[in-house]
């Protein structure tokens, strides 16, 4: 993992807080996003401020995740500075899953799943505060 001030990157994923209040995190393609990665942004989101904000995740053509992370993942208690969660997906099998995650999963915050990061960025902005 590599930090700097307002950035961290990992083997699967780029972590930074933006400009405008949310959090940034861009996916890789190169391995599965799982439970362990979470925990290591949840990590990295400590270390950049603790901060409660809106997250926007940009996820490369050839990412993908497990049934555990899904899980996981929609739970508050184990994505604490998460206000809500917009992803831009690129592939068809990353909108099957998605889909999947919001009708079984349910998660616990504001979650919406988008084609292009201007549409995502329109959504994310009610819930960041000024």
């Amino acid at each position: 993992m590599v930090s700097s001030s307002n950035k961290i990157t990992t083997h699967n994923f780029e972590l930074e807080v933006h400009q405008d209040g949310y959090y940034l995190v861009t996916v890789f393609g190169d391995d599965e996003f799982t439970v362990d990665d979470l925990s290591i942004l949840v990590k990295g989101q400590k270390d950049l401020g603790a901060r409660v904000l809106p997250v926007l995740v940009l996820c490369a053509e050839q990412a993908s995740t497990n049934i555990d992370l899904l899980n996981t993942l929609s739970k508050k208690a184990f994505n604490p500075y998460s206000s809500a969660d917009a992803f831009v997906l690129k592939s068809m099998s990353q909108k099957i899953l998605a889909n999947f995650y919001l009708k079984i999963n349910k998660p616990e915050r504001p979650t919406k799943f988008f084609n292009d990061s201007e549409t995502a960025l329109t959504w994310l902005k009610k819930f960041i505060e000024t």
